[in-house]
């Protein structure tokens, strides 16, 4: 009986990977048909992220009750999640002109880097991709209150700085990302312990987390702010040489001097 039940859950589990992209189509036109008005403002991207980890729970759930071993997403299911989660951090930073493709330029600053160190292609893919999606915990109202052009309360202040954990957690159940959410926790960490959420320090920190970083302030200082103007090239470098050993890796600060500003 057993036997015949893990086969008829495999069964499952195969159809459900063949057609899971076409599936979260199909379900997402119907959200979209019958919803109310309140979630057809939820940008088709952000659905499509919460659909994704929704067909994953269930295949887990099969897998887990026929008695197999989970194994990987489908590879075209995991394409439309990546995706997915770029577009959503694009329409975040779209949301002010401050912010405009920011997670993409420091997305490229961190994957040059990663280059310069030497790391292997997939290393420096994953690296490229938490820098992506580093500021996904931006999803809720921290974005507003980071791009606010006045002084933030304390509160407010806790609230913005608690993206990074916020979006460690929208990232942790999908196995397969598993490796860059300590990036996308710790990128506001300091090198030398500060910052949050704090809790690691020097190399104890993930590389692709001081990578992000460094990029990260880099990016932030040569664009416009509502509190301020741009830095130039030279004074952004010379803040980041001021915090080597400090809030950046002094190894990647060298580094940091090849970065070009990006359109």
């Amino acid at each position: 009986m057993e036997g015949e039940f893990a086969l008829f859950g495999d069964k499952i589990v195969k159809r459900l990977e063949d057609q899971s992209v076409k599936l979260m189509e199909e379900t997402l036109s119907e959200i979209r048909a019958t919803a109310s008005e309140h979630i057809k403002g939820v940008p088709d991207e952000e659905l499509r992220v919460c659909l994704y980890m929704f067909v994953l729970k269930v295949l887990d759930f099969v897998r887990g009750v026929a008695g197999m071993s989970p194994t990987a997403a489908p590879s075209d299911f995991k394409q439309v999640f990546l995706e997915s989660g770029r577009l959503v951090m694009e329409a975040i930073d779209a949301q002010n002109s401050y912010t405009s493709a920011h997670s993409e330029k420091v997305a490229r600053h961190s994957g040059m880097i990663a280059g310069r160190l030497g790391l292997t292609d997939q290393e420096i893919v994953d690296i490229e991709y938490a820098a992506h999606v580093h500021n996904i915990g931006m999803i809720n109202t921290s974005q507003r209150l980071i791009t606010s052009p006045r002084k933030l309360t304390d509160k407010e202040l806790s609230a913005a700085r608690n993206h990074c954990v916020v979006g460690a957690e929208i990232l942790r159940p999908i196995e397969f990302l598993s490796n860059i959410v300590p990036m996308v926790r710790y990128h506001h960490t300091r090198f030398d312990g500060g910052g949050f959420p704090g809790g690691l320090k020097g190399d104890d920190l993930p590389l692709g987390a001081r990578i992000i970083s460094i990029s990260d302030a880099y990016q932030a200082m040569i664009s416009e702010r509502p509190h301020r103007p741009a830095y130039s090239l030279d004074d952004a470098l010379k803040e980041i040489d001021k915090e080597a050993g400090k809030q950046f890796d002094p190894k990647l600060v060298p580094i940091a001097h090849e970065l070009k500003p990006i359109a």
